[in-house]
């Protein structure tokens, strides 16, 4: 109802308007209040509908005892905590409430005051018969009371009456504000309005809900802000005879009379519920009827909020009876018959129109009352059609949709002819507009033309062509000379006198015509006559035309339909991608949207101008993005097709084989892929075709908003394509391995996709993929590792327990689980030369190929990520070691290594009892030490795992990154040098501590991504290390001794039994990195304890003490196997060559090096 207003008065000569200044200023106000009003309906704090908040929120009650009701929350922890929430969050909301609130009982208080003086006759030269005399007066009047009475109905409609009076009381308790000038009127305007029970069963249609207004007993609403019983009867008096906004011009047919007096129509609905007894009075309800609403009962009162009369009007006897004498149900399915079997008609004749390029300019300036014609039709059809099947009233929807059903018209259809009508007119108006730009060139032009018709013609009749045709007129030359000049003459800026000319000069021709016998002149006379009828064409190019186009294409009353629509449009446009092409004339449609409420406000030159105009471009840019989210959807699912994903790159060979060369080609292949760029191409034209359309119109760059909705859909693209990752446990390697390379292949495929994005889309398909695929990978990890927190928290009594990964919520940590079966040192060998786990019958279950296949799935920063999480791995299985060997040091255990220091005496010289002096060592701690050696074994397992990465990380940055990673290098050989002034700089908390910081912990991210640290010589905690922590290692590796022999052929430690298999790499590993957690001399002692046990033991085997004791190892043996485990740890552990050396005789180094 409000667009047609606006544009009926986009003519309209403002100083007319501004000859009424407090009305204007009335009208600017009520569309600030209403856009208020929608804006806080559309952010109405979730804490005023949580029924948690009920105890704290009250209505109107209140007042009738407020200290009962607050003693309810003092001393109460939980209300008064529930209050404090509320004040924090909801302040805000509610002073502008509040605000709202009192600016409509001030607008009201206002107006009633103006009208009773205007009334009253006050103003001298503003009286009320003078303002309804005026055309911009009586408009001016009739939308400012109107549009209060719609912001009470909308206010009701959008806030229900319970939840205006919560908030207005939450307000005033919180700000102590009960002294406000007006509060009693906001109570009022607050103050629920239930009409009786019983009445009122219709159910509101699923289409368009939030735009269909069911309000009750309005008048009783209006009956608490009255107006001038005088002047509204006057007002509507006026809204019955006259034809307020001169719409009916615009529409030629009488039976499109509703259409055209439509906006006063809802004018008219508000304004007879402050005078109802109009209502109640059956002869002028049937004339309003048959004016107004004999064919159409439901109503557009603002924008595309609607009213059903059979709804509204229920309790009125006299206008129901009224209005169902007009719209009977076989009225209502003859028209929706009507209607219906005209949308296939028209549906055919713009597509006939639309195809093979007929629009054209000339065709637009041969049949723009043709084409005026068919847009008018298009929407008078899609008006009735697409109000009345969101009817309130059930029985009447139930008509439209069974007619509708039956007669094959459906939403898709509508929606349809709703495209193809946008689209014609857009291109219309687009010609329209520049034949209006170039009517004097035209007219120039066809003035030219015609002027060399008519001296032609002269010329034929006197001279060289005269005498070759035997003609000789004098008279009749004279007369085409003079017609020469006459035309001449013309004016375009003259309409009424040139047009009358040509209507003279058009006929004479005629005249000559008839009577001339030769052809060749008959031709040239025609073609001058076509002339002729071109200038009057483009003499009839005006704004008027401009006008009526804008009245007739109004489209606000569909805009509840925009959402709806949007899931039809996605099945359209993955059918026929070309379509969004078109799709910026469909929202254009809607772009009265953000003229018409602030039609008023500019003209008064209100200051509210900039705020409501946002309110309204946020909307209408919020609709076209919530339309358009389905086509990144449709983007990334035409490269989601099999056959694209399968293209795998390959290598150009220098010389093909004739007979290969049709399988070489890949033609099928070639095709869909070339089918796949040009709907993207299609669908990128689209966009921007969007974007420079509603530039200047409204704040959206659609280029970046489809950025953000291309990561938006490959994230969640790639996050379910990683949740497919979830296999079941103890998998073979063989199926890890097909998952991996499928996964690797759709991550390849999806990389490539952003790729060609970069050129068909214009946006940065790389840096779009490196950045969402990194943030994916980056939540996947700190979601397991928030898991893994989580189950640390939990009571763990064992390391199974501590690295279980079977209910695994990530991708993350499944892979995790199936690299810690793998590599299970009890199930598995690490063989060092080959860098991978192998099981007993030599296979391998993982190495630098799975390291490789993984990299392939997820990157440099993917493998990173791994890294991270196996670090973490370590720590927790760290800290479950040290309380292992602190729950072993008892004071008995204490005791005993005191006495075995003793016995031992210093490292650097052999025991006095010799080999016998170890004997009792295995007596010092009466646990077992299984828990310890499986705990440490898998810190050596995970330290190898992040080995291995580390290896592949640097490996491959050396290649794809070698500047980033010589940089990397550089920047850490400075930090080293400058240790010491860094460390200094810290410690005194310089200024530029948080920048030193932060570069420190970024320098560290990109060291870790390529692969620019030693697993091995990390430090994981800081604890305080165990009592005689040196001791307790080395009585720890001895006792493990004797489950391993040395292999030669492997060139290692084997497990002598397949009972209790754990593999040896991992526990030297695990021991070593125990170690080095704490202070180095631990590590040194324990190297030195390792050193005087293998160099006692050779003196046994080798030298001059007595042999063993009977039932103790074989010292040769023996010798070896702890040489060899003091030698594989010093490598290791990057134990200094000197300290190894002083340990071990060289002569058996020597030995086990060969």
């Amino acid at each position: 109802m409000e667009s047609s207003k606006n544009r009926a008065g986009s003519g309209e000569d403002d100083d007319t308007v501004a000859s009424f200044p407090e009305l204007l200023n009335f009208c600017a106000r009520a569309q600030t209040l209403i856009a208020e009003l929608l804006l806080l309906s559309d952010r109405i704090p979730s804490e005023f509908l949580d029924r948690r908040f009920d105890a704290v929120l009250f209505d109107l009650r209140y007042f009738d005892s407020p200290n009962d009701f607050e003693s309810r929350i003092e001393g109460n922890e939980e209300l008064e905590a529930l209050e404090d929430c509320l004040r924090e969050s909801c302040s805000a909301y509610m002073q502008r409430f509040f605000l709202l609130m009192n600016g409509a009982v001030i607008y009201h208080l206002e107006l009633l005051k103006y009208l009773n003086d205007l009334q009253e006759g006050l103003y001298v030269q503003c009286t009320l018969d003078r303002v309804l005399d005026n055309e911009y007066g009586r408009q001016l009047l009739t939308e400012s009371i109107a549009l209060f009475g719609c912001m009470l109905i909308l206010t009701e409609h959008c806030m229900s009456g319970h939840l205006r009076e919560k908030l207005l009381v939450a307000h005033l308790r919180h700000d102590c504000c009960f002294d406000s000038p007006n509060l009693e009127h906001i109570c009022l305007l607050c103050r629920a309005h239930v009409p009786p029970s019983g009445l009122f069963h219709h159910t509101t249609s699923p289409f368009i809900n939030s735009g269909m207004v069911s309000v009750q007993k309005t008048e009783d609403l209006f009956a608490r802000f009255p107006f001038p019983k005088l002047v509204v009867d006057a007002v509507i008096h006026r809204l019955r005879n006259d034809d307020l906004y001169n719409q009916v011009h615009h529409y030629p047919d009488p039976q499109n009379r509703t259409v055209a007096l439509s906006l006063q129509s809802g004018y008219l609905y508000i304004l007879l519920f402050y005078s109802p007894e109009f209502l109640c009075n059956g002869f002028v309800m049937r004339e309003i009827v048959d004016r107004f609403f004999k064919d159409c009962w439901v109503v557009p009162i603002f924008l595309h909020f609607v009213v059903d009369l059979f709804v509204s009007w229920d309790a009125y006897r006299e206008a129901k009876a009224s209005l169902s004498s007009c719209v009977s149900s076989t009225f209502i399915r003859d028209r929706c018959q009507y209607h219906c079997t005209k949308v296939t008609h028209l549906s055919s004749e713009m597509g006939s129109v639309l195809s093979n390029c007929v629009l054209t300019k000339d065709y637009v300036l041969d049949n723009s009352e043709y084409l005026v014609s068919l847009i008018r039709d298009c929407n008078i059809t899609l008006r009735w059609l697409l109000l009345h099947r969101a009817s309130g009233d059930k029985r009447s929807r139930d008509i439209v949709t069974s007619v509708g059903f039956a007669l094959q018209v459906d939403e898709n259809n509508l929606l349809q002819l709703l495209l193809k009508t946008s689209q014609l007119e857009f291109k219309v108006k687009q010609l329209y507009v520049e034949l209006l730009e170039s009517k004097e060139v035209l007219w120039l032009e066809k003035k030219h033309c015609i002027s060399n018709r008519i001296e032609e013609l002269s010329a034929h009749c006197f001279g060289s062509w005269a005498s070759s045709c035997k003609i000789k007129n004098e008279n009749l030359n004279d007369w085409f000379r003079k017609l020469s000049t006459e035309i001449q003459s013309l004016d375009c800026t003259r309409t009424g006198s040139s047009s009358r000319a040509i209507y003279r000069v058009l006929s004479a021709l005629k005249d000559v015509e008839q009577s001339c016998p030769i052809d060749q002149i008959k031709q040239w006379l025609f073609e001058a006559q076509k002339y002729l009828q071109d200038m009057i064409k483009v003499l009839s190019l005006d704004d008027g035309a401009m006008s009526t186009f804008s009245v007739i294409t109004d489209a606000l009353y569909a805009w509840g339909y925009v959402a709806r629509f949007g899931e039809l449009l996605g099945k359209i446009i993955e059918r026929d991608p070309s379509v969004v092409l078109s799709l910026h004339t469909y929202f254009l449609k809607f772009w009265l949207l953000l003229n018409v409420p602030l039609r008023r406000i500019e003209q008064n030159q209100s200051s509210d101008l900039l705020c409501v105009s946002n309110y309204y471009s946020s909307k209408y840019a919020a609709q076209i993005c919530a339309t358009l989210e389905i086509i990144p959807v449709i983007l990334l699912g035409i490269c989601n097709d099999d056959d694209l994903q399968a293209q795998q790159p390959f290598h150009l060979l220098s010389r093909i084989a004739k007979d290969s060369l049709p399988e070489f080609m890949q033609l099928d292949r070639q095709l869909n892929l070339a089918r796949a760029a040009n709907k993207i191409s299609i669908i990128s034209e689209g966009v921007l075709v969007m974007s420079r359309n509603f530039r200047g119109l409204i704040s959206l760059d659609l280029k970046d908003w489809l950025e953000g909705q291309v990561r938006k859909e490959l994230s969640k693209r790639l996050e379910n394509k990683l949740k497919s990752f979830f296999l079941l446990p103890n998998v073979g390697y063989d199926i890890l391995e097909v998952n991996l390379r499928t996964l690797s292949a759709y991550i390849l495929s999806q990389l490539q996709m952003m790729e060609s994005f970069q050129d068909l889309l214009h946006i940065p398909g790389n840096r779009i993929w490196e950045e969402t695929f990194t943030k994916v990978l980056k939540q996947c990890a700190e979601k397991e590792h928030a898991a893994f927190i989580k189950r640390k928290q939990a009571s763990i009594v064992s390391v199974a327990q501590l690295n279980d990964f079977s209910k695994a919520p990530t991708f993350y940590g499944h892979l995790l689980r199936h690299l810690l079966q793998l590599t299970d040192p009890s199930q598995s060998m690490f063989i060092e030369p080959m860098s991978g786990w192998f099981d007993a019958e030599g296979h391998e279950l993982l190495g630098l190929h799975f390291i490789n296949l993984i990299e392939s799935c997820v990157g440099q920063v993917g493998l990173a990520r791994l890294d991270s999480l196996l670090t973490a791995l370590i720590k927790e299985n760290l800290e479950y070691a040290l309380k292992g060997f602190n729950n072993l040091l008892n004071s008995r255990c204490l005791e005993e290594l005191h006495k075995l220091d003793d016995s031992l005496g210093p490292p650097t010289s052999l025991p006095l009892l010799g080999w016998a002096s170890y004997m009792q060592m295995g007596k010092v701690f009466n646990a077992s030490w299984e828990p310890l050696v499986e705990c440490l074994a898998t810190i050596g397992q995970l330290q190898l795992l992040r080995c291995l990465i580390s290896f592949k990380l640097k490996s491959t940055c050396k290649v794809k990154a070698a500047f980033i990673t010589s940089a990397a290098e550089g920047m850490l050989s400075s930090i080293y040098c400058q240790r010491q002034r860094i460390l200094e700089c810290m410690e005194e908390k310089d200024k530029d501590d948080a920048n030193l910081g932060l570069f420190l912990q970024a320098l560290d991210e990109q060291r870790k991504i390529v692969g620019l640290l030693s697993p091995l010589q990390a430090i994981y905690i800081s604890s305080d290390p165990p009592i005689f922590l040196g001791r307790c290692a080395f009585i720890f590796s001895i006792s493990q001794l004797s489950r391993y022999v040395l292999d030669s052929h492997l060139g290692t430690l084997t497990s002598r039994l397949k009972k209790s298999i754990i593999d040896f790499s991992p526990v030297v590993i695990g021991i070593g990195t125990f170690l080095r957690q704490f202070h180095p001399s631990h590590m040194n002692q324990y190297v030195q304890y390792m050193g005087q046990y293998v160099r006692t033991i050779a003196e046994t085997a080798f030298g001059t003490v007595s042999g063993p004791h009977k039932g103790s190892p074989d010292p040769a043996s023996e010798v070896l196997k702890s040489a060899f485990w003091l030698m594989c740890f010093c490598k290791y552990m990057d134990v200094s060559e000197d300290l190894a050396n002083s340990c071990l005789p060289p002569s058996l180094i020597s030995i086990l090096q060969t």
